[in-house]
């Protein structure tokens, strides 16, 4: 398994993301979770760290798909609390469903089987 971490601190945006190939997490490291407000600001950035590392442009290659294609998305609010994120076809933020869970690897199991 192999697993990454990259932190992003911009002024406006706090958080932190990684995955093990299969499930994406993000974590907000604001103090007040407004992360979600900037979720799509978040969701663009962490598309085009993983287009840097695959080398694909999902924008100018039609056979490739969204960078975020195929991720499980889970999002750690400041409270700890895990969350699903779902987007749209476009790698968009769609919605957040709580999960209700402080433990990761909870949060984790909840995530793959979520449809």
């Amino acid at each position: 398994m192999n697993a990454f971490v990259m932190t992003l601190t911009p002024t406006t945006l706090q958080f932190d993301w990684g995955t093990d190939g299969l499930v994406l997490w993000i974590e907000d490291l604001s103090s007040d979770s407004s992360l979600v407000c900037q979720m799509d600001e978040a969701l663009s950035r962490i598309a085009f760290a993983i287009e840097l590392q695959t080398g694909w442009d999902h924008r100018t290659d039609g056979d490739t798909y969204h960078p975020l294609y195929g991720y499980r998305l889970l999002m750690r609010d400041a409270t700890g609390l895990w969350h699903a994120v779902r987007v749209d076809e476009a790698g968009r933020f769609a919605e957040l469903v709580p999960l209700q869970e402080l433990d990761y690897e909870i949060a984790y199991e909840k995530v793959i089987w979520l449809d």
